[in-house]
């Protein structure tokens, strides 16, 4: 027995000694792989190259490496995000490059958001002013793909593809039939008409204040793209509502019918198309074509290091919530940046910017509070993304001027709370029953597992009421407008950026380049550089995070996006807390 127990515990210390070392040899293998990924890239440019726009990864509001993976288990890959800082700043800077003779986009793949688009084609508007040609070209073309090509020279689209300009729609889903055969109840609390955030979980179609503002702000984004697109292509807004009503340009129409309605230059395939652009760079051969794309060029735009004066652009991007999660837009975290930046010398503004449907109305006041007392000592302007509503908007608020992107869902003034009640779901499907002993009637205020009573309900009521009307008020004080005013633009109604500045809630229309120019101009900058924050985490950090989740789940399919709406609204119902955030995540079509 005894000399079972020592080739058990010997065999026992080799595996454990043995795992240690392939632990360390593995950590070493991937220290040496991120050292080399973080290894600083030298981008060079040569004489007569061609600058390359090509988004077939969604893109996000900043860029910088990052690890992704199936699996820690199947393979890593070192990928950069696009980032639309690095997209406006590249093609901004090609325009005056002499090294770059052109603009190629290939368009195919397009993941971009409403607001995004706006900022990307602004720069490319800019180019064009240069006087250097730009090609555009699709397999096929997204309705916001064609919107970006249409600034180019010559548009080209395969011959057995596809070009979308048949009108932008919002589509909402709705679970209330659902919820009643689980039996959950949603106790829903709210002020404003508009306010439809809940609506998904307490109706089967849309209310008819919603189906309202929902058509305001999708043919205030539909009649903003037409004009640009017919600006760009010589043509009649109503020639081209024409074609959109006639319904032909869908993913099922004819590639010959684009080019007979002069929406596209020429019909060719890809090979074709390379040799064109090998007779524009004047080149004699496809290899010779000497391509850069837009993500790598960007970093040969170096900061002017000659200035301590810095303009601190603070990215809140995603929702608003308490805690000091790195995720996201919370509460702690975004204090102690925004009280760094308040107190560092060198910074002499910010521009902080927004891309938030909402969230936390305790947390978004966190947040606007630090805002408000960095504004008292230097100017902030804010940059509105592709969204800046409820919360989003709250935290917009403390600010010497809002510039907002013209597409960016913005406004929906209005507070709501949920709270579930998943007694006869457990207990009529689970066979599960919660009982409870307290020393108070309210001990258990709120409880996800009875109704609320009529007092509860009330004081629930009368909290949403009290942080609606201060909503308000913050708005009428910082927009410098009346309260009933504001409260008529309330009623948790969604804008757009072009509405928003029409009704006073935002003062000029642009993207972050424009806010960082308002920026320097109200700090009376001649010269400065950029600090942008929160500090992006290092590869080392990621990697352990891919340890926490190592599974990325995918996207594509249709399946997994209504099961992902689904889970979002049963995270709504869990919440039960006041919230101040959009109606409901849209995408443009």
């Amino acid at each position: 027995m005894k000399s079972f127990f020592k080739i058990f515990f010997a065999s026992l210390l080799a595996f454990v000694i043995g795992s240690l070392l392939c632990m360390f040899i593995f950590f070493g293998i991937i220290g040496a792989m991120l050292s080399f990924a973080n290894t600083e890239e030298t981008v060079i440019v040569k004489p007569n190259s061609v600058l390359r726009i090509m988004l077939d990864k969604p893109v996000e509001e900043r860029g910088g490496s990052s690890l992704s993976g199936m699996s820690l288990l199947s393979r890593l890959s070192f990928e950069s995000n696009i980032g639309i800082n690095d997209l406006v700043k590249g093609v901004t800077y090609a325009a005056i490059d002499p090294n770059i003779r052109m603009l190629y986009m290939d368009l195919s793949q397009l993941q971009i958001g409403a607001g995004h688009l706006e900022e990307l084609r602004n720069a490319v508007v800019q180019f064009k002013e240069s006087g250097k040609p730009i090609i555009a070209y699709g397999d096929n073309f997204s309705q916001g793909a064609y919107y970006l090509a249409s600034v180019a020279d010559r548009i080209y689209l395969n011959p057995f593809g596809s070009l979308s300009l048949q009108g932008v729609r919002a589509e909402i889903m709705f679970f209330k039939r659902l919820l009643e055969k689980l039996q959950i109840d949603a106790q829903i609390i709210r002020h404003g008409k508009y306010k439809s955030a809940v609506e998904p979980v307490m109706l089967d179609q849309m209310s008819t204040e919603n189906r309202e503002q929902v058509l305001s702000f999708i043919n205030s984004i539909w009649n903003h793209w037409l004009a640009g697109i017919a600006d760009a292509r010589g043509m009649e807004v109503k020639k081209l509502q024409e074609l959109a009503d006639n319904g032909i340009f869908s993913v099922m129409g004819l590639s010959s019918d684009a080019l007979s309605a002069g929406l596209v230059d020429g019909l060719m395939y890809k090979d074709e198309l390379l040799n064109e652009l090998v007779k524009l760079s004047g080149e004699r051969r496809e290899q010779d074509i000497k391509m850069v794309d837009v993500t790598r060029y960007s970093k040969v735009v170096k900061p002017n290091l000659k200035t301590r004066n810095r303009i601190a652009v603070v990215y809140a991007d995603g929702d608003i919530t308490m805690g000091k999660d790195e995720e996201g837009i919370t509460a702690w975290n975004y204090a102690n940046i925004l009280r760094g930046v308040r107190s560092d010398s060198t910074i002499k503004a910010v521009v902080f910017r927004v891309n938030s449907p909402g969230g936390s109305a305790q947390a978004s006041e966190i947040i606007a509070r630090e805002l408000a007392l960095v504004n008292d000592v230097k100017p902030v302007v804010i940059s509105m993304g592709n969204y800046a509503a409820s919360g989003g908007y709250w935290i917009s608020m403390p600010s010497r001027m809002v510039v907002t992107n013209p597409t960016c869902l913005t406004g929906s003034i209005g507070v709501f709370g949920v709270i579930p009640n998943l007694e006869k779901g457990l207990k009529n499907h689970l066979g599960i029953t919660v009982d409870v002993a307290k020393s108070a009637q309210s001990a258990d205020f709120p409880s996800g597992y009875r109704s609320l009573s009529n007092q509860e309900r009330a004081i629930s009521q009368a909290s949403i009421e009290d942080i609606y009307v201060n909503f308000v008020k913050k708005v009428a004080q910082s927009r410098d407008m009346d309260i009933q005013t504001v409260d008529a633009l309330g009623q948790g109604r969604v804008w757009t950026g072009l509405q928003a500045v029409e009704n006073k809630l935002a003062d000029h229309i642009g993207g972050l380049t424009e806010a960082i120019e308002a920026a320097a101009m109200l700090a009376e900058l001649d010269s400065y550089r950029l600090k942008e924050l929160p500090a992006q985490k290092d590869m080392y950090t990621q990697l352990m995070e891919l340890f926490k989740n190592s599974m990325i789940s995918s996207q594509s399919n249709s399946i997994a996006k209504t099961y992902q709406k689904l889970a979002k609204q049963l995270d709504l119902l869990q919440e039960a807390r006041i919230l101040a955030r959009m109606p409901f995540d849209v995408n443009i079509y």
